[in-house]
């Protein structure tokens, strides 16, 4: 019989009814009936801890919780529950939901039961996030669903939808597997909330009058795990009207399988990645003293952790495996791998297994495992919730996870759990590398376990607004009554100190208080309204906090950091720093890939399939990524611009980063239009549009102006459509104008795809949107319309399309905002929209803009700028001008000028340097072997007399060390005498053409320092100690002034005559920056200037500048280059 810790039969505290009667008697398999018995063909008898439960299960309705060792058969309990339901509801409407804390374990049961279960009338569907269910009706088809504690809280949150409730009401038993998860202090909470809402939604929704007057029962509970010893909390927070609880608690000598345990310590290292490093060459002597060479888990921190361990211990060795030869299996499953890294390991009997794997690497491993044929695997956390496994040996590699804390009480006991299966091995051994400095925490951790605590309160804000805002919550006593639902309640009952709270009597009273210092914290943010003394009614706010899920930090930080004029590169830095995103920790082993995402350009090594040359991330970030924000703002602009994520894993984030992304954005969205009615200081239309389009981008993975719309078409992935774009089909309308054969030539598909894609495209609507002024208005002021209309004849209604208008004026002002619009909305002539634009704020109106941004496609958008006034000069920069790609022409710099030179740094060097980079929001230069030089200011004034007639101005460029200014000069004249700079020159350099004459300071030979005109050179790679020396001369002395024929100026500045990979976009930045490159200089001009201008020095090398936004160029007329849209 079972050593049980008396059990007691708990009720709810509300409860009258008197316990009912424990059973007495013990239950064996074959007095089960014939075709329960059917259900477990692998099951010869009942072991102890079956035996003692199996009566409590089959012939009672208690709920029941259950703490007994890992590998003593918890899952038949569930099973036989199932069963029994099954068999007494007959015809009758029921539902079984299934709690495991992973994934992997929810398609471990999913795969076992939907065969096993299916004569019973069992139908399973697994609903965790790995298999996408888009229709909640599937959910009502199926009698049983296996889901994690997030998923499912998801779900219920929407438990007054109509479809959602016909999912709800006919539950009648819920399973919670490893139900210690709660001790977490990130996922306990969700666990925590979803079984008290259960529990509501249970007395609201199925506690209904039954036929004959009698109350349908609550739901009953079955809660499993192998380390909660405080069972009788558990027990008193399950109880509820009408249900007892019955508590089970088994010691060791309960357990099939005896697992013999070690605590090995070392000294520790300067930090916890050293430690678990210097651990690999510990590991083949424990493997093999502990393992007798049976099948051996190692548990490591985190992925890169996995993958160099089991590479050590492939290279390490051979591997020695019990049985008979595998090789021809693990021959076999090298050649099914996609990884290839994971192909090498296994062929030598090692494999690694982590969530970053393809999901069918992951399900061959662990059946090769199973099987016998993998003698070591190498593994993370994944693995250590209730995974049935044959391993022999359980290695915890390491007690420090990979953010530098330590694991829990708990989580190392699921990891020593893992040791001796009993379907596999009758014992087990347990090993726990540690240092010496934990070795005796983890000795009293083997044989002591520590109660669980509730999470709740660290969370208590976000879930007090999600109950209020789906109407669990109305008032304040409602707020109390949740409150005391919770497992939170029992344990500051039991343990008060914990939470911070004296306990006693007063412990109510505080418990209050804590709850409307939360209330009132919810209020203060604006996520809740008082309405009466006590009713509590959620903002628009706290709906859509709750609605798109996300944390209370986050809510803060988005408040705080919104100002209403956000581009969309600032938007999307404040979107990345959102606390939802802290899970993806930049890994060391995923730096490199980072980087290179961020840097210029992307070379064909990088890209699988030898892809072109690309470039890299839109806005690059100007330091290095090694933080979860830059990782996180990195990938979701790899995604959106169709770049190759070389890594699995990177993939799996990436995507998840996305969809988190697009919730942020849609709530920035929602308080953005709240606050039409309490603006911000200066309006939020700039803001709006930002978050509108990147709301687009998160759903459609595309930048707004990407050219590879293709992308979106059924039957074309990320290649086929790059190499689309690269044949100019970057626009739906150069694809709905293509040949058909031209199409599939391009993708090398037969017919019929190009004509199902080139009729598909066009069938989509094509927007046009237009602002208006109506004259001859009543009241004296202007009023305006917007007209949105659909000009495709062909537009083929199965196209679900919808869209947002937005409309605002030259002072950031929301004048229009109509969301969730659609093509059916429009009719055939149009639909217009009257524009309250009123002139009340002292700043005249310049421009009226409009914007039809769509939400499920990427280019179809449309906008349109009415301007009220004269249009000012404007220079547009081109989103993807690239500072780096400035590089001289080597090749005719040596053959113009002979002579010793020093080299330029190279592209890679300078894209490491992060010079001067477009997008940029602050410049960092680290050139710590450089020699700081003192900065000599100077003026260069131009010839204007041919550059335009009609301007009485001249423009000179001041030149300094480290910093270069284009200006306006009313003041000065320049004679029509100037020298120009060709007579300057000798014929040999004439010959050559003028960008022969524009040399990178580095490369101009020491014949006459006085006539040089230095500007950057702090960026060219000083080589000696003498060439130091001369350039700490050159730049100190003062520089003949240079006049340039404004020909020879344009001349020099044409894309295809200045630099070999460079596209001029705009005089505000790269002019600016070329200037700060190279230098103009005369080889035989000895004179020195009549006239000296003043010395002016300044630091060679700023840490940090800011980039130059708004440059005057004066009148437009001044500028002499033309922009590239």
């Amino acid at each position: 019989m079972a050593q049980l810790a008396s059990p007691k039969t708990h009720q709810s505290p509300t409860e009258q009814a008197q316990p009912s009667k424990q059973p007495v008697e013990t239950l064996t398999l074959n007095d089960l009936d014939p075709s329960i018995r059917d259900a477990f063909p692998k099951l010869k008898a009942f072991n102890n801890v079956q035996r003692a439960v199996a009566n409590t299960v089959l012939q009672t309705d208690n709920s029941i919780v259950v703490n007994a060792p890992t590998g003593s058969g918890k899952t038949v309990i569930l099973e036989l529950a199932m069963l029994k339901l099954s068999t007494q509801a007959k015809d009758a409407p029921y539902r079984i939901v299934y709690l495991a804390p992973t994934r992997s374990l929810c398609a471990e049961k999913f795969q076992d039961w939907k065969g096993r279960f299916a004569p019973h009338g069992l139908s399973c569907i697994q609903f965790d996030g790995d298999n996408l269910v888009e229709d909640v009706a599937q959910l009502s088809h199926h009698r049983l669903i296996l889901s994690t504690p997030e998923k499912w809280e998801v779900f219920t949150r929407h438990w007054d939808d109509q479809s959602v409730a016909c999912v709800l009401r006919p539950i009648r038993l819920c399973l919670i597997d490893e139900i210690q998860i709660m001790n977490d202090s990130d996922r306990g909470a969700n666990l925590e909330l979803v079984i008290s809402r259960m529990k509501y939604i249970d007395s609201r929704l199925r506690r209904v009058d039954a036929p004959g007057g009698e109350m349908l029962q609550s739901i009953r509970f079955i809660a499993v795990s192998a380390c909660i010893p405080n069972v009788d909390d558990f027990a008193r927070w399950l109880a509820s009207d009408g249900r007892a609880v019955v508590p089970y608690t088994f010691d060791e000598t309960n357990r099939t399988t005896r697992i013999e345990r070690h605590v090995l310590s070392f000294p520790s290292a300067s930090n916890p990645y050293k430690f678990e490093l210097n651990l690999n060459y510990k590991l083949p002597a424990i493997i093999e003293q502990y393992s007798a060479h049976k099948p051996t888990l190692v548990f490591c921190t985190s992925r890169r952790s996995v993958e160099s361990t089991a590479k050590f211990l492939a290279n390490r060795s051979p591997v020695k495996r019990a049985g008979p030869p595998a090789d021809s299996a693990l021959a076999e499953l090298a050649g099914n791998l996609a990884n290839r890294t994971l192909q090498e390991c296994v062929a030598k009997g090692v494999a690694y297994h982590h969530a970053g794997l393809l999901h069918n690497d992951r399900n061959q491993i662990e059946a090769h495992f199973r099987a016998g044929h993998l003698a070591v695997l190498c593994c993370t956390s994944t693995l250590c919730m209730g995974v049935n496994l044959p391993a022999y040996l359980v290695v915890v590699k390491s007690t420090c996870n990979h953010t530098g804390k330590e694991y829990t009480d708990n989580y190392v006991l699921q990891m020593v759990g893992r040791a001796g299966r009993a379907e596999f091995s009758e014992d087990g051994v347990a090993v726990i590398l540690t240092t010496d400095g934990n070795a005796s925490r983890y000795q009293r951790v083997v044989t002591e376990t520590a109660p669980i605590e509730s999470q709740l309160r660290r969370k208590l804000p976000e879930l007090l607004n999600s109950e209020i805002a789906h109407g669990i919550i109305y008032d304040q006593p409602a707020v109390m009554e949740w409150i005391r639902s919770t497992f939170f309640y029992v344990r500051a009952q039991t343990n008060p100190a914990h939470y911070q709270l004296a306990g006693g009597r007063l412990l109510d009273k505080q418990i209050e208080k804590l709850c409307c210092d939360t209330v009132e914290s919810l209020e203060a943010n604006e996520l809740i309204v008082r309405q009466r003394p006590n009713a509590i009614v959620p903002s628009a706010c706290g709906r859509l906090m709750a609605r798109n899920q996300l944390s209370f930090p986050t809510l803060q930080l988005l408040q705080q950091g919104l100002k209403g004029r956000e581009t969309l590169d600032e938007m999307l830095v404040l979107i990345t720093r959102a606390h939802e995103f802290g899970e993806f920790t930049c890994r060391q082993g995923e730096k490199k890939i980072l980087n290179t995402l961020n840097g210029p350009t992307i070379s064909a090594s990088f890209c699988d399939g030898g892809d072109d040359v690309t470039g890299g991330v839109r806005f690059r970030w100007p330091r290095r990524i090694c933080t979860t924000g830059t990782k996180v703002y990195c990938l979701v602009q790899a995604v959106f611009g169709n770049l190759p994520i070389n890594d699995h894993g990177l993939h799996q984030e990436a995507a998840k980063m996305v969809t988190v992304g697009g919730r942020i954005a849609r709530f920035v969205i929602g308080i953005l239009t709240a606050k039409r009615d309490h603006p911000l200081e200066g309006g939020c239309f700039r803001a709006l549009v930002s978050a509108a389009t990147l709301l687009q981008c998160f759903q459609t993975k595309l930048w707004e102006d990407s050219p590879y719309v293709a992308k979106q078409l059924g039957q074309i992935g990320p290649r086929l459509a790059r190499h689309l774009a690269e044949r100019g089909k970057g626009t739906f309308a150069a694809i709905r104008h293509s040949d058909p054969r031209e199409i599939e030539c391009i993708v090398k598909k037969p017919p019929p795809v190009g004509n199902d894609i080139v009729n598909f495209v066009s069938g989509l609507p094509e927007f046009t949107i237009k602002l208006c002024k109506v004259e001859g208005a009543a009241s004296g002021q202007p009023s305006f319309t917007c007209t949105v209309a659909q000009n495709n004849t062909h537009y083929d209604p199965e196209i679900a399309v919808s869209f947002c208008m937005l409309v605002g004026d030259s002072s950031n002002r929301v004048l229009l905002h109509v969301d969730n619009c659609t093509v059916e909305s429009i009719p055939v002539m149009g639909c217009t929209w009257p524009l309250p634009v009123k002139d009340g704020s002292g700043t005249p109106i310049e421009s009226l803009s409009a914007h039809l941004i769509c939400h499920e496609w990427c280019g179809l958008d449309c906008s349109h700028t009415l301007w009220l006034v004269e249009r000012p000069p404007s220079v547009v920069k081109h989103r993807q001008t690239a500072i780096t790609n400035f590089f001289p022409n080597t090749s005719l710099n040596e053959s113009a000028i002979g002579g010793e030179k020093i080299a330029l740094p190279s592209a890679l060097e300078l894209s490491r340097l992060r010079w001067n980079e477009t997008n940029a929001h602050e410049v960092s230069v680290d050139l710590p072997n450089k020699l700081p030089l003192p900065g000599a200011a100077s003026r260069m004034p131009l010839n204007t007399s041919r550059w335009n007639e009609s301007c009485d101005e001249s423009v000179a460029f001041r030149t300094s060390v480290g910093n270069t200014t284009l200006i306006s000069n009313n003041s000065t004249k320049l004679a029509d005498t100037s020298n120009d700079i060709s007579a300057m020159l000798d014929s040999r350099v004439l010959q050559k053409p003028l960008r022969s004459i524009l040399k990178p300071f580095s490369t101009v030979p020491p014949r006459k320092p006085h006539a040089f005109a230095p500007l950057n050179i702090s960026h060219s790679s000083l080589m000696g100690n003498s060439k130091q020396k001369h350039f700490q001369n050159a730049a100190k002395r003062i520089v003949t002034p240079v006049a340039i024929r404004p020909d020879e100026l344009e001349y020099i500045f044409q894309p295809d005559r200045c630099t070999l990979n460079f596209t001029l976009c705009s005089p505000v930045d790269d002019i600016v920056d070329c200037l700060q490159r190279y230098t103009i200089f005369r080889a035989d001009c000895c004179t020195p200037p009549d006239v000296l201008v003043e010395v002016q020095v300044e630091p060679a090398i700023r840490a940090e500048e800011p980039k130059r936004k708004n440059f005057d160029l004066g009148k437009a007329a001044d500028v002499f280059v033309s922009d590239e849209e």
